[in-house]
């Protein structure tokens, strides 16, 4: 699975802990949980209702898409260390390069001497 499609599209870092909705969004746990403490208990992309999957997931302890979250943690042992500490996350993709939002929610990579200040 490539890094770019493990990167959540709240805070454009690699999932930690990752929640997959209904919808089939995923997010990591905390920007997941900070979205909804902000707004109704929606996705945060598509606006679709979760406050009864939310609940239901809450009592039971299963916010989290276990299976990804290992998956994530096997393949990139260094990027969730460095995430989990609190580290800024070094280039993925090379050197002086930045990820914006993308066409349909997918980051894109630009080259931070393309961007104009």
């Amino acid at each position: 699975m490539a890094l770019y499609a493990l990167l959540s599209l709240i805070c454009l870092e690699i999932f930690l802990e990752p929640v997959t909705l209904p919808c089939t969004h995923t997010f990591c746990k905390d920007c997941f949980l900070e979205s909804v403490d902000k707004a109704a208990l929606s996705c945060p992309l598509c606006r679709r209702r979760v406050s009864t999957w939310v609940r239901a997931n809450s009592r039971n302890n299963t916010l989290v898409n276990e299976q990804l979250w290992q998956r994530i943690q096997i393949s990139f042992p260094q990027q969730c260390e460095r995430r989990r500490v609190g580290q800024a996350p070094e280039d993925e993709f090379g050197g002086g390069q930045q990820y914006l939002l993308g066409q349909r929610g997918r980051p894109k990579i630009v080259l931070k001497t393309s961007l104009k200040k």
